[in-house]
């Protein structure tokens, strides 16, 4: 569900969105820096609680931070208007 939220916030508002609603990208650059920081906190725990890495939560991980590059044109976009 949560990739859901962040699946929505990054297709809403159309093209132009930091012009005509710029707190969609600062919500989507919110909503992604708290994905990362969990998908980090979940990855250290697969290791010092396991001592294991699951192939899948290491991408889902991998793919939850390279969202951050992503946001951060739109996001500084936002700001400058």
């Amino acid at each position: 569900m949560s990739y859901g939220v962040t699946m929505l916030l990054a297709a809403a508002g159309g093209p132009r969105r930091h012009v005509s609603h710029p707190w969609l990208p600062r919500a989507l650059a919110v909503k992604a820096a708290f994905d990362a920081l969990q998908a980090a906190k979940l990855t250290v725990d697969q290791w010092t609680k396991h001592r294991a890495f699951c192939s899948w939560c290491l991408t889902a991980a991998g793919a939850t931070f390279a969202v951050i590059p992503a946001v951060i044109p739109e996001l500084r976009a936002s700001l400058r208007k």
